[in-house]
């Protein structure tokens, strides 16, 4: 499903749920939320004191309470957890000085404003990103990837990967080598909700693919 409506900058400081209800389906932005150029699709969350800027969001990915994005492409059924930092804001490491006061005029010093380029996180679907992490710019984070609590992500984040700590590193996979493969073919995300909603007792938290190979074999025949 295509990303929803653009929200422009001038129009979105700190949106209520009342105020969004009449422009988009099902998306919940509670108080003090600030999107800045922010595209969104239908069923995203932001948790209160959110931020968002030049980024988009897909459908049914939540964004848990303080977490801050910026120069980010996130897919659908993500869940980003609270004080979350993607996209941290980087700075010039070989010029004389990092702090910004040559390129930015309200410190008093240049005449001329200059922006940075800035590098774009791209997050894939269905990814978890756990509470207090960091992910730097233009890293990608692969479909179904787990990045655990408190971690700093300086590297990109293969599908399926699991990885932890400062700097993050390869904990583990989620399945083995052969069910990754299948889940990326069949690529349920982009399933339409109707399907999903026929066959949702298999998305169940209770199901194990990993040793019910039917779930599989059903996710198949619905991608034929």
């Amino acid at each position: 499903m295509a990303l929803g409506r653009i929200i422009p900058r001038c129009f979105s400081r700190y949106y209520t749920n009342r105020k969004l209800s009449k422009k988009f389906v099902g998306v919940s932005i509670a108080n003090n939320v600030d999107l800045q150029n922010v595209r969104l699709a239908d069923y995203v969350n932001f948790a209160h004191h959110s931020q968002a800027s030049n980024s988009s969001i897909g459908e049914r990915t939540s964004i848990g309470r303080y977490s801050k994005i910026a120069y980010a492409n996130i897919g659908k059924f993500c869940s980003i957890s609270w004080d979350v930092t993607i996209g941290a804001i980087s700075h010039p490491m070989h010029a004389i000085s990092t702090h910004a006061f040559s390129f930015q005029k309200r410190f008093g010093l240049c005449k001329i404003e200059r922006k940075l380029e800035h590098q774009y996180v791209e997050i894939g679907n269905d990814v978890w990103v756990g509470t207090g992490v960091i992910i730097m710019p233009g890293l990608h984070v692969g479909n179904g990837a787990v990045i655990g609590g408190g971690s700093v992500v300086t590297h990109s984040v293969e599908d399926y990967e699991i990885v932890a700590g400062c700097p993050a590193r390869h904990i583990g996979w989620r399945f083995d080598e052969d069910i990754r493969e299948q889940l990326s073919c069949i690529k349920w995300w982009d399933f339409t909700d109707e399907v999903i909603k026929k066959n949702i007792d298999l998305f169940s938290p209770f199901n194990d693919i990993t040793k019910d190979k039917e779930i599989i074999k059903k996710l198949k025949e619905i991608k034929k």
